[in-house]
């Protein structure tokens, strides 16, 4: 049963703090146990996490796209305590004097946008989609990526021209939509949760980013094996999203990959056609979205499209949350030594009562997964094994579903070189955190230091080499894709998450 309880990300801003340097161990296993228990008895089902709520739905073939994305579509409850609650007075309630939650002007002042759009959105009715659903999410086949990109090629080809993309009618009466932009950990992912926690409509859908595309990528790829002739696939696709929510609420908006680029232009005004309401987070202002990007030209319509049908409001507070000082649990060990090895080894014996850690072989969209250790919910990989191959957020996302514990070892030092190994690096961590998923690690150096933007930016390793030349790009391009900015701007993200996934907070939520 779906039960509201106080957000996650809320607590990521409470002020019960107090540093200390010795390891908790023993809270850290009681933790672990408990999200044991819940992982043992729920192996035939999917856990998808909106805050603090766990919401399950029953996996099976027909229900791939659901399981792949990291989503909560919730029903309305009636009895929820604050069912009609805005967002605007939850805030409030909450940042009284002697409340959790430290009082923000920057961050009220969103509230008080998103308040308004509750209020708007208790009046409105969407346009009704007609039909069948057409995107079901078939399994896509093990060359997914390569044969999606090759149709979705050939069929952006055949496209006339931007003006013909954009002339689908959008609507008048929508409410006008929010883009909330801002540094990392000011609260833009708090403030989302609010808004979504207390609207109370059903088709409602939160999500994060990386798990919209790969859903995104997947209905693609299921429409287009089963109707190949069909001219434009996101018509469909945008009625079945709208058909499942027409609220929309997307967390960590980005585009940095240029077949993302081209699909959002269409798609996005697709929904916007069908009343789709959304609500976006980013760290980047929309006019700084896919900057410098391979053909961004082609993408400026959809920037246009989002600067005329959403709010764009800043949150920059000067304040990340993340980092405020906090009590901290030892679960990140450096340098690479024999004591850290010894550090990494006692703590996983621990977590898994010296039980034998056995391979797992996870099998998805007709691909597999080997974890080489793991036992009851706690897997045990090192960087190699998940950074430094050809993996994706589809490999991570199976990963967070299956184990509640990463022992992620042998962590090195990152510079601009080594740019592929530390966007998968950052996609993990994106994983893991948005599952809630503890982490433990052992690094060559501190994580503030575990990247460095400033080297290896004239080198460019073997994997970035051969998608140049695949798309026919020179070394003289300044793309952020193959520059490395991208890698160090979402890296801070990635070290402020970090911090935050030590906190004592963190490992010993309740994840009831």
């Amino acid at each position: 049963m779906f039960r509201t309880t106080l957000p996650s990300n809320i607590s990521r801003q409470i002020l019960k703090t107090k540093t200390s340097s010795r390891p908790q161990l023993r809270t850290l296993q009681t933790t672990v146990l408990k999200r044991k228990t819940i992982v043992q008895s729920n192996k035939n089902e999917v856990f998808l996490r909106q805050t603090k709520t766990i919401t399950r739905f029953h996996s099976s073939s027909a229900t791939a796209t659901a399981t792949m994305a990291t989503t909560s579509s919730t029903p309305f409850n009636e009895s929820t305590p604050n069912a009609l609650m805005s967002p605007l007075a939850q805030y409030d309630a909450l940042t009284v004097s002697g409340g959790p939650v430290r009082a923000d002007k920057h961050q009220r002042h969103i509230v008080e946008q998103l308040d308004q759009l509750w209020n708007e959105l208790q009046h409105y009715h969407p346009p009704e989609i007609k039909g069948t659903a057409q995107s079901g999410a078939a399994a896509p086949n093990k060359n997914q990526d390569e044969n999606l990109f090759r149709s979705f090629s050939k069929w952006l080809n055949k496209s006339k021209s931007i003006a013909t993309d954009m002339a689908t009618e959008i609507l008048d009466n929508v409410p006008k939509s929010l883009y909330v932009y801002g540094t990392v950990g000011t609260g833009k992912t708090m403030v989302m949760d609010l808004f979504y926690e207390t609207l109370p409509i059903q088709r409602k859908r939160r999500v994060h980013f990386h798990a919209f595309m790969l859903d995104l990528h997947a209905r693609i790829h299921s429409i287009k094996t089963s109707q190949p002739h069909l001219p434009n696939p996101l018509g469909p696709i945008a009625d079945d999203l709208v058909r499942d929510a027409y609220v929309l609420c997307f967390d960590e908006f980005q585009v940095t990959d240029i077949a993302d680029a081209m699909i959002l232009r269409k798609l996005f005004t697709e929904l916007f056609s069908r009343g789709v309401v959304l609500v976006t987070t980013s760290n980047r202002h929309p006019t700084e979205l896919y900057q410098n990007g391979i053909q961004r030209q082609s993408f400026l319509p959809c920037i246009d499209l989002l600067m005329e049908k959403c709010h764009v409001l800043s949150l920059n507070s000067g304040t990340d949350y993340r980092q405020i000082e906090r009590e901290m649990t030892k679960t990140y060990f450096y340098p690479l030594n024999q004591d850290t090895q010894e550090k990494i080894t006692a703590l996983t014996q621990q977590l898994t009562q010296n039980k034998p850690m056995k391979p797992m072989t996870l099998t998805f969209l007709e691909r597999s997964l080997t974890i080489p250790a793991q036992v009851e919910g706690v897997a045990k990989v090192s960087f190699a094994e998940m950074c430094d191959k050809p993996l994706s957020a589809a490999d991570y996302l199976q990963i967070v579903q299956h184990f509640h514990t990463v022992v992620l070892t042998d962590i090195p030092c990152m510079t601009l070189k080594h740019r592929a190994m530390a966007r998968r690096f950052i996609t993990l961590i994106d994983a893991l955190y948005e599952s809630q998923v503890t982490l433990i690690a052992s690094a060559e150096s501190d994580f503030i230091h575990i990247f460095n933007a400033t080297e290896g930016a004239e080198e460019i390793d073997v994997g970035m080499r051969a998608m140049m030349d695949d798309l026919h790009v020179t070394d003289e391009i300044e793309s952020p894709l193959f520059s490395g900015q991208e890698e160090a701007f979402a890296f801070q993200r990635a070290l402020s998450r970090l911090v935050q996934m030590q906190s004592k907070e963190w490992v010993d939520r309740n994840l009831h």
